[in-house]
């Protein structure tokens, strides 16, 4: 396998899977060029609705509700140039609920074009019809008699534009049609960590061991080569001499609010860092210590890879998680056994099962295994133990992990293109990322894929 971009390999992304050259490139220059569509657990995929002018994504396209009365309202949400969150906090406030009656299956990217199910209680239905929206179109209203929640998909079917790759076209279509051909490492792409400053994970490290000092410390203090000097300057004094001032708290960006919280708050109450932690909501401070999961998870794979494990089919020790259901019922995984290993095989080579690897929680098995030893040696390289990600006292911090396919293969792939252009056209099941495709086959910077 070819080593990882250097940025990557920092992340626990050490490997790349295909050994072809890198195409380099560019996605996501505009936002039609990265387009998602849900795809639903009946493997219906969402239609994208093709609108020109921008001033035509807003509000409801027809507030007519199919169906008899129940207990919510689902709806096909079409965005641009919004994460999901936005779309949460827009809607939250327009129909003046809690934002966790807005719900949704799934994240989608910001910089694009997306279409997703969201579900929201049937008594606030004819608010919904009547929303001032900018970027969002509603459409498809039905009435359900459960909401939408976290899972409650198949995966997402892809169409992306990649620009200036430097490989002959030809050579660059070859390429992408092997992509189908083996198994792709199935990281965390930098989406978890940050691009401009891969901080995340190191946060979520310092919160698992309850130093939220070095917590807020990471937070304020990192510096990235795509912020301003100024900035900078600011941030490396607080490193040497942590004493915020109001002076500082002006220069931070406003796009920056938690640690601009955090600044206003450290001001009027200094050193007083497990109050100022609070400052940043619980779903926050719970993606933070996901990240460092997430970088565990990473250096685990690529453990594995650089022992020329198999990606695909078990051995002994290894879990098996069943595909295209939630992974968290008692009969969704398999632990191999020597008994059980050619009924497991069997298992994977029908697409019933797929070869897991744990993401690290309190709740991670560790049985005899090759698996589990080099595990073992990721937490002790780390210092850290898997019964320090349960918190008693902070639910947002108290992390049980799970597992997560070990690879991936893109579905149903397409691709054309011209000059110096490719189109791309795949669908990933739930828990894979588009840009770990683009990874291979760019093997570049992220910073040109996000």
């Amino acid at each position: 396998m070819k080593e990882a971009h250097p940025f990557e390999k920092k992340l626990g992304m050490e490997f790349y899977s295909t050994d072809f050259p890198g195409m380099n490139g560019r996605v996501k220059a505009r936002f039609e060029d990265f387009i998602v569509a849900e795809i639903s657990p009946e493997e219906y995929i969402l239609q994208i609705k093709k609108i020109d002018k921008i001033d035509e994504w807003q509000g409801v396209e027809d507030s007519i509700i199919e169906g008899e009365k129940d207990r919510f309202v689902r709806f096909v949400m079409q965005k641009i140039g919004l994460s999901t969150m936005d779309v949460v906090h827009i809607l939250a406030a327009e129909l003046n609920i809690p934002r966790h009656l807005v719900t949704y299956a799934g994240l989608k990217d910001k910089r694009a074009i997306t279409a997703q199910f969201m579900s929201v209680p049937s008594s606030d239905a004819e608010r919904l019809a009547n929303c001032n929206l900018s970027r969002i179109l509603i459409r498809e209203l039905e009435y359900v008699h459960r909401q939408i929640n976290i899972g409650d998909l198949w995966g997402n079917r892809f169409r992306i534009r990649l620009e200036g790759i430097t490989l002959p076209l030809d050579q660059a279509l070859e390429f992408t049609r092997s992509m189908d051909d083996g198994p792709i490492l199935n990281y965390f792409g930098v989406q978890r960590f940050g691009v401009t400053r891969p901080f995340t994970h190191r946060v979520g490290k310092a919160l698992t061991k309850r130093d939220y000092e070095e917590a807020i410390m990471i937070m304020l203090t990192e510096t990235s080569d795509y912020e301003s000097e100024e900035l900078t300057n600011i941030r490396n004094s607080l490193a040497e001499d942590f004493v915020p001032t109001e002076n500082m708290l002006e220069i931070f960006p406003e796009d920056q609010r938690y640690e601009r919280r955090i600044l206003e708050h450290l001001i009027r109450h200094p050193n007083d860092f497990e109050r100022a932690l609070q400052k940043i909501p619980p779903r926050i401070q719970t993606i933070f210590v996901h990240a460092y999961q997430s970088y565990l998870f990473n250096r685990l794979i690529s453990m594995r890879a650089r022992a020329k494990m198999s990606l695909e089919m078990p051995i002994v020790g290894d879990f098996l998680i069943r595909l295209d259901i939630a992974h968290s019922g008692r009969d969704s995984w398999i632990y191999v056994t020597k008994k059980k290993l050619d009924s497991c095989i069997d298992l994977v080579e029908s697409g019933e099962y797929g070869l897991a690897a744990p993401i690290p929680g309190y709740t991670t098995k560790t049985p005899p295994s090759p698996q589990t030893d080099m595990l073992r040696e990721i937490l002790n390289s780390e210092e850290i133990s898997l019964i320090e990600f349960r918190n008693s006292g902070s639910r947002a911090l108290n992390s049980p992990g799970g597992l997560h396919l070990l690879s991936v293969r893109p579905h149903k792939l397409k691709v054309s293109g011209i000059k110096d252009e490719l189109i791309l056209e795949f669908s990933l099941r739930k828990g894979s990322y588009a840009t770990i495709i683009m990874r291979e086959l760019m093997k570049s910077h992220p910073i040109n894929r996000v």
